[in-house]
C-alpha cells in the first residue's frame, strides 16, 4: 500500500514536470527537475515511471523528442490537487 502512494507520487511529480514544460522532455532532464524537488529519480527509474503513464494514457512519447502530457494526465493532476486538499483540510 505504501509501495502503490510512493509510486503515484512520483508519478504526479513527473505529470507536474511535463504539465509545466511546452515542449516534449527527455528522462534525463525529467530525472534532473525530480532532483531539485527532493525526488531521487535514476533516468531508468523515470524512464520505467514514464512506460506505467504512457500504457494509462497519461503520456505520450515523441520519439526521441521526448514524452508530453496529455489531456488525462492534465485531469489526473487537477485530481490529485483536489484530494490532496480534501486530505489536509481533513487534518
Amino acid at each position: 500500500m505504501e509501495k502503490d502512494r510512493d509510486v503515484e507520487r512520483k508519478i504526479v511529480a513527473i505529470l507536474n514536470i511535463l504539465k509545466d514544460s511546452p515542449e516534449p522532455l527527455g528522462s534525463r532532464i525529467i530525472s534532473r527537475r525530480l532532483k531539485e524537488q527532493r525526488f531521487d529519480l535514476t533516468e531508468r527509474a523515470v524512464r520505467y515511471h514514464l512506460r506505467i503513464m504512457d500504457e494509462r494514457g497519461i503520456t505520450k512519447s515523441r520519439g526521441r523528442a521526448g514524452r508530453i502530457i496529455t489531456q488525462e494526465g492534465i485531469e489526473e493532476t487537477n485530481n490529485t490537487l483536489v484530494s490532496d486538499k480534501v486530505v489536509l483540510q481533513t487534518c
